[in-house]
């Protein structure tokens, strides 16, 4: 048989996916349309994207609730159990498992995803995460370290991984964050190397992502276009200048589509505001910012986007505005967006019927079939 190309590699100018079903997606809220993900309803979303033509289809990865035992926050399947199960029930889009390298050594990593590129006839990639919870890293015994020795853990990571990507005979590591020996791994994956996505926003975490990875996520400092533009102009150009390295661009973006700009404003009021989940957005936070040391307003612009979803970028409006935004976005520069949708199946129906033919017509995404 023969390998598949990797879509996240394809000549499409605006590139999508779609994040966080194996969990209840990324909007932090009690309203009743929040997904519920039991395996059937995520087999359904991944083979809708698929048949859509959308590039990829990436896991979130959380291993404790961050609001108490039980929370809905915490109910995440494992990521490469899961990518092995939605690579064998899709044909082209690119699977991709959210790992933290905090807690997952490189060799397990490279067997583990090596196992999904086989599974995937080639299809398989990973969204590298350097950890911030404490929760999660206490539960594995793993102290939280200061914000830039995750990356200096992560550049050794890296090393190692890259290593046992290419086949390299048993070798041994000796390194400040790992001691390692006979290092190997078999099977070998189908791609020279799986696709790798980071989401770093700090100035440690854009120089590990321009060196290490395919696919680099901006947080929009200001969310006009022009100031887009000058943030990823200036980390492309960076990426360039001290790697030699070509590497997307992408966002996260929350999508809350009706057929009037006035009725999604209206239902992403109610499930934002109005059944917003403040509590567990609070927790996350602390783990994330000085909150304490925020101001209000700042503050509740950044818990509005994680109460939306995970703190992306909000595509809100008709058919029409969310594909006006998308293409504003594009000539800024941004070759892709990774969606989380508060009811993942009608979400991805109204994109299909409204968003999709018109960023067709517009040159900016071929028709699924003609790929």
């Amino acid at each position: 048989m023969m390998r598949k190309p990797n879509q996240l590699t394809n000549s499409n100018r605006i590139k999508l996916g779609v994040f966080g079903v194996n969990g209840p997606g990324a909007a932090m809220t009690h309203h009743p349309d929040r997904f519920v993900p039991d395996w059937d309803a995520q087999v359904r979303i991944a083979q809708k994207a698929d048949r859509m033509g959308i590039e990829a289809i990436v896991s979130a990865a959380h291993w404790k609730a961050f609001n108490g035992d039980g929370n809905y926050s915490g109910d995440y399947m494992e990521t490469f159990t899961w990518a092995g199960g939605i690579a064998a029930v899709t044909e082209d889009i690119s699977v991709i498992s959210t790992l933290h390298l905090t807690l997952i050594p490189p060799m397990f990593a490279a067997k583990a995803v090596a196992t999904v590129d086989r599974i995937s006839n080639g299809r398989a990639g990973m969204n590298l995460v350097l950890g911030w919870s404490e929760g999660d890293m206490n539960a594995f015994g793993v102290t939280l370290d200061a914000h830039d020795d995750r990356f200096d853990l992560g550049e050794e990571w890296m090393q190692i991984f890259d290593r046992l990507c290419a086949g390299e005979a048993a070798f041994d590591f000796d390194g400040e964050h790992f001691k390692l020996k006979g290092l190997h791994s078999q099977p070998r994956q189908l791609q020279e190397r799986p696709v790798l996505l980071n989401a770093g926003s700090s100035e440690r975490g854009r120089e590990f992502a321009a060196k290490n990875v395919e696919i680099a996520f901006i947080i929009p400092q200001d969310p006009r276009p022009e100031a887009i533009k000058a943030q990823v102009d200036a980390y492309r150009a960076d990426a360039r200048a001290k790697y030699g390295r070509d590497i997307q661009i992408w966002m996260s973006s929350y999508v809350v589509q009706r057929d009037t700009r006035a009725e999604a404003e209206a239902y992403a009021h109610d499930y934002i505001v109005t059944q917003g989940d403040d509590a567990t957005v609070g927790e996350i936070l602390k783990g994330l910012l000085p909150v304490d040391h925020l101001p209000r307003a700042v503050y509740d612009k950044i818990a509005y986007a994680f109460k939306g979803g995970w703190g992306g970028y909000g595509l809100v409006g008709s058919a029409a505005d969310i594909a006006d935004r998308l293409q504003a976005l594009s000539d800024a520069g941004v070759d892709g967006f990774l969606m989380t949708f508060l009811d993942y199946e009608k979400g991805l129906e109204r994109l299909e019927a409204g968003v999709m033919p018109l960023l067709e017509a517009r040159g900016l995404r071929a028709p699924a079939k003609a790929r």
